[in-house]
């Protein structure tokens, strides 16, 4: 029978894999970034960390109706100009978006008013000599849960005990 020929060869091999959260090099920190775009509104949520995990700042906050993408590259760049704040070293950046890796690491210019954005994004990379790649959602679930919070105002923690408990919970995993 040609069509259970057919169905045998297209059975996938998959194989399981572990996806968590990778420590950055010594002397770098993690910046993992996440948005999310629900009913019409979007939403930023993400971390820094250092070498052991601590957290140095996280940010929640509801932003304009956007598309995913601009929602993505927004919530990079609202935390990339946080880092300037007071944070002078490199970073290992980190989004689940491969969309937005692809336009970053590619030089290609996005279309108005994203290119702005992306510029800026750039710029900064540059400034602290950031790598930036994707990574699965699972591994960025921390950031991913943040950014999904829907908080009446903005929140901002500068330590791991000042955030929610399901939050703290997706430190370790």
């Amino acid at each position: 029978d040609p069509w259970f020929r057919w169905t045998v060869a297209m059975k996938l091999k998959y194989r399981a894999m572990v996806v968590s959260w990778k420590r950055p090099p010594a002397h770098w920190l993690t910046l993992n970034t996440d948005a999310s775009v629900s009913h019409g509104h979007a939403y930023r949520g993400g971390l820094l960390r250092d070498l052991n995990g601590r957290v140095i700042f996280t940010f929640y906050k509801e932003f304009r109706e956007l598309d995913v993408l601009t929602a993505e590259s927004s919530s990079l760049l609202y935390e990339l100009q946080r880092c300037l704040e007071g944070f002078k070293g490199r970073l290992m950046v980190q989004v689940d978006s491969k969309s937005l890796v692809r336009l970053l690491t590619s030089g290609a210019i996005a279309k108005w008013p994203l290119c702005n954005t992306v510029r800026r994004i750039r710029t900064l990379l540059l400034f602290f000599s950031a790598s930036i790649k994707h990574i699965f959602r699972e591994a960025n679930s921390s950031a991913d849960m943040l950014s999904k919070l829907r908080l009446p105002s903005e929140l901002l923690c500068t330590s791991q005990d000042q955030l929610p408990g399901r939050i703290r919970a997706t430190l370790s995993l």
